[in-house]
C-alpha cells in the first residue's frame, strides 16, 4: 500500500523532473549557438574595422545606399561638360523590384534596386567616345544598355543613351525575441556564417581605377543674419 502510494504521488514529480531536463538541454544548446554566434560576430566586426574609412566610402559610392538622383545629374552634367558636348535632356526614374525580370524568375527578392537613366547629347563623335569612357570608368556603376544616333553634315551627332545604375537595398535583419529559443538562435547564426568579408577587394586594381566624377561641395560656413527681418546692421531679435 505505501509502495503504491509512493509511485502515486511522485509519478507527477518525474514527469515535472524530465520535462526541467529537456529544457536545460534546450538552454544549454542555445547558450553555445549563442557563444559562438558571439564569436562569429566578433571575427565581422575586426574585419570590417580594418577597412579604411576611404575605402569604405569609395564603395559607398559605387552602389550607394539611395537613389540620389541629384548627384547622378550632377556627375552627368559635368562630364558632358568637361567633353564639350551638349546636354538635351536627362531622366532617371527607378524600377521597382518585383518588375525585375530576374527576381521573378528566381522567386527572390534582389539586394538591390535598378534605377533607369536616360540622356540625350550632342557634340562631335570623338568626345562622345570619350565620354562613354568615363562612364566605363566610374566609380559609380553605370551600365550602358543601349545606343541610338543621327549623324548631321558635319562631326556633330545626337546621341540618346539608355543606361542603369544601382542602389543598395535596405539590409536584412534576424531580430531574436525573448522567447526566441535555439531555432531563432540558429537562423542568426547560420545568416552569421553566410557573411564573407573580402578585403583583397579594395586591393584590386580594377577597384583602384575607377573613377570618382560626382563633384563635392561644401557648404557655407555662415548662411546670414540670425533673424532676416531686422535690418542690415541691427542685431539679432
Amino acid at each position: 500500500m505505501a509502495v503504491a502510494l509512493f509511485f502515486g504521488q511522485s509519478r507527477s514529480y518525474f514527469s515535472d523532473i524530465t520535462a526541467l531536463k529537456t529544457e536545460k538541454q534546450t538552454l544549454d544548446e542555445a547558450l553555445a549557438q549563442s557563444a559562438e554566434s558571439q564569436k562569429l560576430k566578433n571575427q565581422l566586426l575586426s574585419q570590417y574595422n580594418a577597412i579604411s574609412q576611404g575605402d569604405i566610402g569609395r564603395l559607398g559610392k559605387l552602389m550607394p545606399s539611395q537613389t540620389d538622383s541629384g548627384s547622378l545629374i550632377i556627375m552627368l552634367e559635368d562630364r558632358v561638360k568637361a567633353h564639350g558636348l551638349l546636354l538635351k535632356k536627362i531622366d532617371v526614374s527607378n524600377v521597382k523590384q518585383s518588375e525585375e525580370s530576374l527576381s521573378s524568375v528566381l522567386g527572390t527578392v534582389l539586394p538591390y534596386e535598378s534605377i533607369n537613366l536616360s540622356f540625350s547629347i550632342s557634340g562631335p563623335y570623338d568626345s562622345i567616345l570619350e565620354l562613354l569612357a568615363d562612364l566605363e570608368a566610374s566609380l559609380r556603376v553605370i551600365d550602358v544598355n543601349n545606343i541610338g544616333f543621327s549623324s548631321g553634315a558635319t562631326d556633330f551627332y545626337e546621341f540618346n543613351i539608355s543606361a542603369k545604375t544601382y542602389s543598395v537595398s535596405g539590409p536584412a535583419t534576424v531580430a531574436v525575441s525573448e522567447k526566441g529559443g535555439v531555432k531563432e538562435i540558429l537562423s542568426m547564426l547560420t545568416n552569421l556564417k553566410s557573411i564573407k568579408i573580402d578585403t583583397g577587394f579594395f586591393s584590386n586594381d580594377a577597384f583602384k581605377s575607377l573613377n570618382d566624377f560626382v563633384p563635392s561641395f561644401e557648404l557655407p560656413k555662415e548662411y546670414g543674419r540670425p533673424n532676416p527681418f531686422t535690418g542690415v546692421g541691427a542685431g539679432a531679435q
